[in-house]
């Protein structure tokens, strides 16, 4: 799905785009259009039927230039009028939106999509088109650019995100048809990518005062104190490693769910707050030191009853959330 949700009880897409012409046989090559801000009431298709399939273009509708389509271009922007709510829900699912996107990075799976949508309003109002370098994404400020490497093959591309989306889990962005066809996405219908917000020339930004970054510095001989949780900045795709005994020791009843343990206090926060997304509560941040190195334990709790904690750990099972159980 696409578009700004407006009710908790589905997607009111607002969804846009530029139509384009069939080919002709003496059309000059493809330009990517220069997109400005667009009212939502300017002229957009009417929103595309839910039981609809989207599908690729046709293979007359295709650019023959298609891969010398040029990346999106990093540009100084403003937040966009439309698409900038401080959260919105969609499938009773609550998506906070990024204040500051600044050293914002995250793996996952890319997906792309394409007719279905073409011509039809995007939530900052634009319209999408599937042959521009644009992508949606759940949580990033409308509009920022960004670059998504393909971690099988290596193949990069910079996209403007402008629209809202993929609402699936497991899924971190969806792509136009032209940018997954850079990343040869198409065949595959998605694959494993790394997303990284880039500034104005194109480069890394760093990470805002008062978030940590994504990698911490060379610890001092001697251990410094445990840094401060800061708050989150996106929500991890990662490997969520379980240490430690599957039972507490003897005497101590467990009273916390350990859902995981990082080297990283940016990825502990961020799958906090992916748990919290997902309606686990409540969750501490515990700095604990290992081997003289900091580790950050995401635990769930306290809980004083059994049986909570027991359907607890039951319902994060069920969503391949492994966990083990700590007095502490």
């Amino acid at each position: 799905m696409r578009g700004w949700p407006r009710t908790a009880a589905g997607v009111a897409a607002l969804l846009l785009a530029a139509c384009a012409s069939g080919p002709t046989p003496s059309r000059p090559p493809y330009r990517p259009p220069v997109h400005r801000p667009a009212s939502p009431d300017s002229a957009a298709l009417p929103p595309a039927p839910a039981s609809e399939k989207d599908r690729p273009p046709a293979a007359d509708e295709i650019p023959p230039n298609l891969s010398a389509i040029p990346d999106a271009v990093p540009e100084p922007v403003e937040r966009s009028k439309y698409g900038n709510p401080e959260s919105y829900e969609v499938f009773g699912k609550r998506y906070e939106v990024l204040a500051d996107a600044r050293g914002f990075k995250e793996r996952g799976h890319a997906s792309w999509y394409g007719k279905k949508f073409h011509g039809r309003r995007t939530s900052s109002g634009e319209k999408y088109d599937m042959f521009a370098m644009s992508a949606a994404h759940k949580t990033l400020p409308i509009p920022t650019f960004a670059r998504v490497t393909n971690l099988s093959n290596g193949k990069s591309v910079v996209v403007r995100v402008n629209d809202r989306g993929p609402f699936h889990d497991g899924r971190i962005v969806d792509l136009s048809y032209t940018a997954a066809s850079k990343l040869d996405l198409i065949a595959h219908g998605s694959a494993e990518v790394e997303l990284e917000v880039v500034d104005a020339r194109g480069n890394t930004l760093a990470p805002p005062p008062g978030v940590v970054a994504a990698t911490p510095p060379t610890p001092e001989p001697a251990p410094a104190p445990a840094p401060a949780v800061a708050v989150a900045a996106a929500v991890p795709s990662v490997s969520i490693p379980a240490t430690g005994a599957t039972t507490p020791p003897a005497g101590r009843p467990p009273r916390f769910l350990q859902a995981g343990v990082f080297n990283d206090t940016n990825n502990a926060l961020t799958f906090r707050d992916y748990l919290r997304l997902n309606g686990v509560k409540p969750i501490i941040v515990k700095s604990t030191l290992r081997g003289g190195k900091w580790v950050y334990r995401v635990l769930i709790g306290p809980f004083d009853d059994p049986a909570a904690l027991k359907s607890m750990r039951e319902k994060l099972h069920a969503d391949d959330t492994p966990t083990i159980l700590v007095p502490e």
